[in-house]
């Protein structure tokens, strides 16, 4: 089955994704899906929209999807990678950073991660970086990218 995605052509930003309904209904029409994301009257004129042959709800293709020029691609992948799962308190762990599933055109310097609640940037230089983190308390820390440029999954280290 298929989806029709509505995009803002200004910043390339998915507003709403909706599955091709299932029986006779037809695909929503762009006004349906711009009533559905609520985009107020003075911005109609800069919606555009694109199906895409995937079975997908608005939340997964925002996290999975981006739109540059008028295809749709899947987002890189932030794989990070660490020294250790299991090390001391007062240890220093490197969190090894690669960026997966880049186009050409593709250029990234750094990324937004964090670990547990706490913010912090590593610089990238061909698709890789990494960062050394020291962790003083005995605990299970999670560190995780909070760009929404990329496709994660967190990564956990215990301190015993």
């Amino acid at each position: 089955m298929a989806s029709k995605i509505l995009y803002d052509i200004r910043d390339k930003k998915l507003l709403r994704c909706q599955p091709e309904p299932k029986g006779s209904a037809r695909m929503p029409s762009i006004e349906g899906l711009c009533r559905s994301a609520r985009v107020p009257d003075n911005e109609l004129e800069y919606m555009e929209s694109i199906i895409i042959e995937k079975n997908m709800l608005t939340q997964k293709a925002k996290k999975q999807l981006r739109i540059i020029g008028n295809e749709v691609f899947e987002k890189p992948k932030c794989e990070i990678d660490l020294s250790s799962s299991q090390i001391t308190a007062g240890s220093i762990v490197t969190a090894d950073i690669e960026i997966t599933n880049t186009l050409e055109s593709d250029v990234f310097s750094e990324v937004n991660m964090q670990i547990n609640d706490v913010d912090f940037i590593v610089s990238i230089i061909d698709n890789e970086g990494s960062k050394n983190i020291e962790l003083t308390e005995a605990d299970t820390y999670k560190i995780s990218c909070v760009d929404d440029r990329f496709i994660s999954q967190p990564a956990n280290v215990e301190v015993i």
